[in-house]
Formats: structure tokens, sequence, C-alpha cells
């Protein structure tokens, strides 16, 4: 939609520091926060979807729901943000871990505690953040179905952002996986986090069919 562009003549300065952070010589804020970014963006066209259609008399009848959907997007908006900044900690708390002393048989052990729990934060984050992302982009589709259709174009592409941000989270998840010790819940989250791609896929695929019917 571009209905807006003109009543906020300097919308690129709305823009914010944050792909200057990540452009950035450092490590954080990286791929992990960038997927969760996605994440809000695609929330964010959601509740612009939303906020057009309601108030049409047209489609008075999904009122109710439409406003249910711009509260759960606000929500999901919210902790999506928090999640932006908790990969970032969880990567650093990583490095952290591979910090502590090494010297003595003591220190091996609680340093090598320290990793796996700092790897296992590194694989919640993401996993989080694709099930959030996730919980979006099943939003969408339903907007796709009961929003006005002059802004399914916008829901195409917060399907897609939002896929973006699962598969982007599923990159961490499962490159940080193969550091867990305990082999059981990774296989056991490698699958889970599989499944939430492929579904992913699915939903943003018929979004996008939308538009060419």
């Amino acid at each position: 939609m571009s209905e807006s562009i003109a009543e906020t003549p300097n919308l690129s300065d709305t823009i914010g520091s944050f792909a200057e952070l990540v452009a950035a010589g450092t490590p954080t804020p990286g791929g992990g926060s960038v997927a969760a970014y996605c994440g809000v963006l695609a929330a964010s066209l959601g509740q612009m979807m939303c906020n057009i259609t309601i108030g049409k008399p047209k489609y008075a009848a999904s009122e109710s729901r439409l406003k249910e959907i711009t509260d759960q997007l606000e929500q999901l908006s919210g902790r999506l943000r928090e999640l932006i900044a908790n990969d970032a900690a969880s990567f650093e708390a990583v490095l952290g871990a591979y910090r502590l002393p090494k010297e003595t048989d003591d220190e091996k052990a609680k340093r090598g505690e320290q990793i796996q729990i700092a790897m296992q934060g590194a694989v919640d984050v993401p996993f989080e953040t694709a099930r959030r992302s996730f919980d979006v982009l099943k939003l969408l589709g339903e907007l796709a179905d009961i929003g006005t259709p002059s802004a399914l174009s916008d829901a195409a592409v917060g399907a897609q952002l939002a896929n973006v941000a699962i598969r982007g989270a599923s990159y961490n998840v499962n490159v940080n996986l193969g550091s867990l010790s305990d082999r059981d819940v990774a296989e056991k989250t490698r699958s889970e986090i599989d499944a939430i791609v492929l579904q992913g896929s699915t939903i943003a695929s018929e979004v996008s069919r939308k538009l060419k019917t």
C-alpha cells in the first residue's frame, strides 16, 4: 500500500539505526536478530491490513475477529522485538562461556557446563523466533481470506517476511544444535523446527497464490 507515503515525506528517516548496527563490524546483531526483525515487520503488515479493513461496512461480519487478530499481532510483535535483543545476548553468552578459564580440571568442568547452558540458550531463542513468526504467518494467512483485497499484496509481503523469519531462525537453531551434548534433545528440536519450516513454506505459498486468483 502507498496511500500514506505522501503524508510522510521523510519516510526513509524513520527507519532507525538497526541496519547500521547490523552492518557494523561486530558479530551482533546478526542473522538471528534480523530474522526476529523480519517477524516484527510481518506482524506490522498484518496490523496494517486489519486497520485498513476494520470499520468498512462490507467487512462488518469479520470486524470482531479482525480486532482479535490485531491484538494478537501486537503481542507477537512485542515479543519478537524482545527476541531481537535476546538473540544478540544469547550469542554474547556463548562467547563469554568459551572465554572462561580452563587451566584446571574443575575450571574445565565448569566451563563445559556453562558452554552447554549458553548453547541451549542459543537454540531456544531462535526456536522461539521461529514459533512466534509462524504464529504471525498463520494470522496473515487468515487475513488473506477475511481482510480487504486491496491490502492482499501487503499480506503476501508479510507472509514472505514471516517465512524468512522462520527460515532464518531455523538456520541458527540447526547450526547450534550440533554443539548440544544431549543428542536426544537436539534431534527432537531439529524435527520440530523442520516441521515449522515446512508448514511455514506451505502457508506462505498459499497466500501468494491468492494474489493470482
